[in-house]
């Protein structure tokens, strides 16, 4: 009998777009599945529709809970979940119908602990295939660069298409969509993926007993998804990698990182200082493993910047009140952007508005204003 997976689905006032999911998933070819609604303490009538789903289909389960975030719900399901393997899918996206299928396929071929695909974005109401938005490149998973500090396992299938591109993909798919397999294990995925922005628990196939006690950190609003797989890579599992785009990502217009300054996206650097201090423990300060660090804190810096942003386009009033979280972006924007290692691997842009921010703050803030109203105007007009 095929082993058994569970889709774990936080759910939380998301009565649009549930159907659309549920419909996403119970269509998968792969058949042998669970499907664990966990209800964060909906408002919008999402707790209603999960009890539907659960009185029609035998392998749909709905567990209620007080609201706790997207962590907590997901830590649910960890608990309650049967199969051999699991995943993650949020309640507005969906999986292609193939999805489950590729990726135990990958996870075999290769022995891996972890299988993850690319994804694609869609927008807008019913069908999601004609709302889809196809990009040349593969969301997430893009050209490799550095220094390899990790050992690579397993076997690789590559074609012309896969070294023109550079792209990690699948092996289920090589031979219809000409891709190869990619096998990171252990710290090599934290540089390979993590570190270049492979960061989202979602759109990965897991093993049970690999994610074992594991649990995602109920504090954070931001990256904790991020810190969940960094702490799988410094236990040393191995990850299988493809391009295939297996996942769809609802993109929404009232998204939390869309909206105005609050205080939970201070998140976005927490999570980072606390990769940086687990990164850090485990290389050691070894000269061949520095440039882990010094990627680390690159994206701390980025991540100070975006948080600094969104705080300069405030009013003054509001701005005040926030007043200790810009200074904790600039002081960490100071500490780490005048790296000489770190300051090399910021984009163009960003070594402008590091160099602008960290010497005269107020005059980048002023300039961020003015850019924001010109935006606006722009937009307008």
């Amino acid at each position: 009998m095929k082993e058994k997976v569970s889709i774990i689905v936080p759910v939380y006032n998301a009565a649009p777009y549930l159907e659309r999911c549920m419909a996403s998933l119970l269509g998968q070819t792969y058949h042998n599945t669970e499907i664990l609604l966990v209800d964060d303490g909906s408002t919008d009538g999402s707790g209603v529709l999960c009890d539907g789903f659960a009185a029609a289909y035998r392998n749909v389960k709905v567990f209620h809970m007080p609201n706790g975030g997207v962590s907590a719900a997901r830590n649910r399901g960890l608990e309650e979940c049967g199969g051999e393997y699991l995943t993650f899918v949020d309640a507005d996206d969906v999986l292609e119908e193939r999805a489950l299928e590729v990726l135990i396929r990958m996870m075999k071929d290769e022995n891996g602990d972890v299988a993850g695909c690319g994804y694609f974005e869609f927008c807008g109401d019913g069908d999601w295939n004609g709302n889809r938005k196809e990009n040349g490149e593969e969301k997430g998973i893009g050209k490799r660069t550095g220094k390899r500090t990790g050992k690579r396992t397993g076997k690789r299938t590559e074609t012309r298409a896969a070294k023109k591109t550079g792209y990690a993909a699948g092996a289920a798919d090589a031979e219809r969509d000409g891709t190869r397999t990619e096998v990171l294990c252990g710290m090599e995925f934290a540089e390979h993926g993590i570190l270049h922005s492979d960061t989202r628990c979602w759109s990965k196939l897991y093993r049970r007993e690999s994610v074992g006690n594991l649990r995602f950190d109920t504090g954070l609003t931001i990256g904790e998804d991020m810190l969940f797989l960094l702490d799988l890579a410094i236990q040393g599992k191995t990850f299988v990698r493809s391009s295939y785009r297996g996942y769809g990502y609802f993109v929404n217009g009232n998204g939390a990182m869309l909206r105005g300054f609050q205080e939970s996206y201070m998140d976005q650097t927490v999570c980072w200082q606390r990769a940086l201090e687990k990164i850090g423990a485990q290389t050691g300060g070894k000269e061949d493993t520095a440039c882990l660090v010094s990627r680390a804190e690159s994206i701390l810096v980025v991540s100070a910047m975006l948080v600094a942003g969104k705080l300069a386009a405030l009013p003054g009033k509001a701005r005040r009140k926030y007043k200790q979280y810009g200074e904790q972006c600039l002081a960490l924007v100071k500490k780490y952007g005048k790296k000489p290692e770190v300051f090399r691997q910021l984009d163009r842009g960003y070594r402008i508005k590091v160099r602008v921010y960290g010497r005269v703050p107020g005059a980048y803030i002023v300039l961020y204003r003015l850019r924001c109203v010109w935006k606006r105007l722009a937009g307008n007009g």
